[in-house]
């Protein structure tokens, strides 16, 4: 045998007792990185799926409350005009000359629901300035009108809140506190300190004829808007004392969730 091969003959040999002595953790450092790397993957693979599938979760659920708030929207607007229209119908049967005030209250009134309330929010004054307008409409249909009245205090500029919320107890105010003469007894206050609103309003209660299918609608309507807009961000207290209804309503304006 050659020099050349016995060299050669002797590197392999050393380089293979060499190798047998690393260390273990070097001969399985290859598939331990390996085994890593796979597992990272999946793990962040893991996590994309999830974070994808909530936010398909969050999603649905918006959209779910999304269209919920519109029906429950559509279907107060339809309600409030076909009562407006009945007031005016009861004042064109009198011939009253007061028909064309009405008229032009209730274009002021359809202009805003047309125009304003497809936003999430709308400006507190021109919501407030749409119950004046309603309350006006009622005082045209009625013969007494010395206990109606409705008081704002504080500050309603820059302020927003969900379009036609109060309005749907200020109208059962009216419907069941008026009498077969033709007086109501409503009183509202409206009072705003900072971004936090107290509405509160009593009727006597002069009609207690239920309507079955009407009856209760506009009450569990906004009960259920003000869960949806407002969670853990209102309190809603109603109670009957006295031949007197009266609702009292919180309400964090700056909390809307819409």
């Amino acid at each position: 045998m050659s020099d050349d091969k016995i060299h050669t003959l002797r590197n392999e040999i050393e380089f293979r007792n060499h190798r047998r002595k690393q260390p273990f953790f070097f001969k399985i450092f290859p598939s331990f990185f390996y085994i890593l790397i796979v597992a990272i993957g999946t793990i962040i693979k893991t996590l994309s799926e999830f974070y994808s599938d909530q936010q398909n979760k969050l999603l649905a659920e918006s959209q779910r409350t999304s269209t919920e708030l519109n029906y429950l929207r559509k279907q107060t607007n339809p309600h409030f005009l076909f009562n407006s229209l009945n007031s005016i119908y009861s004042l064109a049967h009198k011939k009253s000359d007061l028909v064309p005030d009405a008229i032009v209250t209730l274009s002021e009134m359809m202009r805003y629901m047309l125009y304003e309330t497809d936003n999430k929010t709308v400006l507190l004054e021109k919501e407030i300035d749409y119950i004046k307008n309603f309350i006006d409409l009622q005082k045209l249909r009625l013969n007494n009108i010395e206990n109606i009245s409705i008081n704002v205090h504080g500050d309603t500029k820059n302020k927003f809140i969900e379009p036609l919320l109060l309005i749907s107890f200020i109208e059962n105010a009216f419907k069941y506190g008026t009498d077969y003469k033709g007086a109501a007894f409503v009183k509202i206050v409206i009072t705003i300190e900072e971004n936090v609103l107290t509405f509160w309003v009593e009727n006597k209660i002069e009609n207690n004829k239920k309507d079955p299918e009407n009856s209760g609608i506009g009450l569990s309507n906004i009960e259920n808007r003000l869960n949806l807009l407002y969670p853990n961000a209102h309190e809603l207290n109603i109670s009957t004392t006295d031949a007197k209804y009266t609702v009292h309503l919180i309400l964090e304006l700056d909390k809307i969730q819409a």
